[in-house]
């Protein structure tokens, strides 16, 4: 028998050979290396730039404590309070101290207007402190109406009117700065009080021992 050998065999096999290479390389490509997967999932997040880092954070402002505004309301009555008080006190204190018949009178109206004045200094003071506006609006009306009663009296009449309202109208404010002191939290504001309160008590005590000596 004879055998045939084919020449253009080992020309079709090149072809084929060369077509797998080529697939398994594309293939190779397509899929991602185990350690290129593991750098990719270990690389950190992105920090941020240099332009970012510089730009200044925006302050966030704190808001106000209910209890901050209770108390700033708080002092601010009880300073009204008090400065329309010496403001009544040195405008009758002022009449008397011209009109009064007695000089021990017309002494005690000296002193009311002394010493209400300087206490109206601490509170204005005090009311700049703690950025307090003070009003003389009401203090204003209740002088004027007092003034007036006390200006169409005269002598004695006179005199015994005025320790009568000083003497009413220490008494009131005494009662209320005592209870005002008991609810203070503000220790300026306690510490204002504990400086009137003497000098109130002894207003109320000389306008009664001279309303004594008037009536004797």
């Amino acid at each position: 028998m004879k055998t045939y050998k084919f020449k253009g065999t080992k020309y079709l096999l090149i072809p084929l050979v060369v077509a797998a290479t080529l697939i398994g390389c594309s293939s190779s490509r397509q899929q991602p290396s185990a350690e290129s997967s593991t750098a990719t999932a270990a690389t950190p997040a992105a920090q941020p730039t240099a332009a970012e880092a510089a730009k200044p954070k925006r302050e966030v402002k704190r808001a106000a404590v209910p209890g901050e505004a209770s108390d700033k309301s708080a002092n601010a009555a009880i300073l009204n309070q008090i400065h329309q008080a010496d403001r009544k006190e040195i405008a009758l204190g002022n009449i008397a101290a011209e009109k009064a018949s007695s000089p021990e009178v017309q002494n005690y109206a000296k002193q009311l207007v002394e010493d209400h004045t300087g206490a109206d200094q601490q509170v204005v003071a005090m009311a700049q402190k703690m950025n307090v506006r003070l009003r003389d609006t009401a203090a204003s009306k209740e002088s004027g109406h007092s003034s007036a009663k006390l200006k169409s009296a005269t002598g004695t009449e006179f005199d015994r009117q005025f320790l009568q309202q000083t003497s009413a109208d220490h008494d009131k404010l005494i009662a209320e700065l005592k209870k005002e002191r008991e609810d203070a939290s503000d220790d300026d504001i306690e510490a204002l009080i504990d400086k009137i309160l003497p000098i109130l008590e002894q207003h109320k005590q000389l306008a009664e021992i001279l309303m004594k000596k008037e009536q004797a």
